[in-house]
């Protein structure tokens, strides 16, 4: 099993914010990367389940390797759709950036 922890010291509040490069105002800027979700899939039963969760993913992460499992999770960038999100503001197909921030 593989763990990232992200340590902020004495902090009250954490928050991470899609489609955004800087903090707020009043909050520390930890680190900034892109938005990625999951595909997993089991060789077992042969299913590909789509993530609900997103995560902030620092942009220069560094990546493990070693024996694979069973069941996999792979992460894939978030891209804006037109339609969810104001394509005014987003081009299509653009990937999503992010922040995580603390106060």
């Amino acid at each position: 099993m593989m763990v990232a922890v992200c340590q902020a010291g004495v902090r009250s509040a954490s928050v991470m914010m899609p489609a955004r490069t800087g903090c707020p105002a009043g909050w520390t800027h930890e680190y900034s990367g892109y938005l990625m979700s999951e595909d997993s899939f089991s060789i077992r039963t042969g299913t590909i389940r789509h993530g609900a969760s997103y995560v902030c993913v620092d942009d220069a992460p560094e990546l493990a390797t070693g024996p694979s499992s069973q069941d996999q999770a792979r992460l894939f960038l978030v891209k804006v759709g037109c339609g969810s999100l104001p394509c005014s503001k987003y081009e299509q197909g653009a990937e999503l950036a992010c922040v995580v921030c603390t106060k």
